[in-house]
């Protein structure tokens, strides 16, 4: 994870591969799709161009260690840890699958997935 810091040099989300979380780095609020920056509805934010997030006007929100062509950045202060993912459980051995059906099952997508 790579922090993502504002115009004060404070630590403000987190930045793994192409995804910005939030500081607890549990929810994802946007993500990169080349340079362009979208929030999770799809609305386009600005661009993530040299480590520099910048809104729809061209100017800097935010940038990332190593951001260069942009204005004077801040000292940065000491991101805090990232959290730790927890750790999945390890999943039971699956029953013996059954013979698969030519027919359609009762059960609808949101029934099956929860």
């Amino acid at each position: 994870m790579k922090p993502i810091f504002d115009r004060n040099g404070r630590t403000i989300a987190w930045n793994k591969d192409k995804y910005i979380y939030d500081l607890t780095d549990r929810q994802v609020l946007a993500f990169i799709n080349r340079e362009s920056v979208f929030n999770y509805r799809g609305k386009y934010l600005g661009r993530f161009t040299n480590g520099f997030f910048r809104d729809l006007e061209g100017y800097t929100v935010a940038f990332v260690k190593g951001a260069s062509n942009g204005p004077i950045k801040p000292i940065t202060q000491i991101p805090p840890i990232p959290s730790i993912p927890p750790i999945p459980p390890i999943p039971p051995i699956p029953p013996i699958p059954p013979i698969n059906s030519l027919s359609w099952s009762n059960l609808t997508w949101d029934k099956y997935v929860n």
